[in-house]
């Protein structure tokens, strides 16, 4: 009798929902097998089965074109995000660890084959120079172009823009180096974010005003002021004439 790949080991799971324990291992290999189907039929590893179909037959630029920098990063986060428990299901991690395997050797690929490009181009130019250097006529005129594009002043101040990385990105280049076609291993770096939330920081304790605070008394104007007599124009008593009676005695004329 053949024995099964999968592990048989008694496992037990306490479920969150329910207070029964799960020790039947038929019930863990069934949810092992639904793990794997859910994820070989995953969008990503459809994906990364036309990438490895193009190449297998070699065409190295198409793999170029279907693995961007933004793709990369996108179908790393991708099976990484499918991560189970290695404990519980073994075989689910196995196989998606070979996903990230295959996924890493395309990277390795593209590096590879933009060093080729590369070396391509520069040996093209070296091929022109040497046949410069063969043909005495090529010389002269090359010599006379460069002199045409000789510049006696100096070139002109370039400004450079300081980049900006984040502390979890920093620490991961210190300690592991610059990542393989620039994708930053998610495993690694979400383990350097955990440690760096397990740092604790001390609490500082913010100023405070004192909860006594002296009262003070507003200015307000004295409640007895003194009464202002209004100014009044004194009493003028008019002027009249002197009243002057006439006379009445007759005049006597003498005689």
């Amino acid at each position: 009798m053949s024995k099964s790949i999968f592990s048989s080991a008694n496992i037990i799971i306490k479920t969150p929902f329910a207070n029964n324990i799960i020790n039947d291992p038929l019930v863990i290999l069934s949810d092992e097998l639904k793990y794997i189907q859910i994820l070989i039929t995953s969008p990503a590893v459809i994906y990364l089965k036309n990438v490895l179909h193009e190449y297998y037959l070699g065409n190295f630029q198409e793999v170029l074109i279907l693995l961007q920098p933004s793709k990369l990063t996108y179908l790393t986060n991708l099976i990484w995000s499918y991560r189970k428990s290695p404990v519980i299901y073994p075989n689910y991690e196995k196989i998606r660890a070979i996903l990230e395997l295959y996924l890493k050797g395309l990277t390795q690929q593209n590096v590879t084959y933009l060093q080729l490009l590369n070396t391509e181009t520069k040996l093209e130019k070296c091929k022109e120079r040497s046949c410069i250097l063969d043909n005495m006529n090529k010389l002269r005129e090359y010599i006379e172009n460069l002199s045409k594009t000789m510049n006696l002043f100096n070139p002109e101040p370039q400004t450079i823009v300081a980049a900006k990385v984040l502390q979890e990105h920093a620490i991961y280049l210190r300690t592991y180096g610059y990542p393989l076609g620039g994708i930053f291993d998610p495993e690694l770096l979400q383990e350097i974010v955990n440690n760096m939330s397990q740092v604790t920081t001390p609490q500082l304790t913010p100023l405070t005003s004192p909860s006594i605070t002296p009262s003070i008394t507003p200015l307000t104007s004295p409640s007895i002021t003194p009464s202002i007599t209004p100014l009044t124009s004194p009493s003028i008593t008019p002027l009249t004439s002197p009243q002057i009676t006439p006379s009445t005695t007759p005049s006597t004329t003498p005689r």
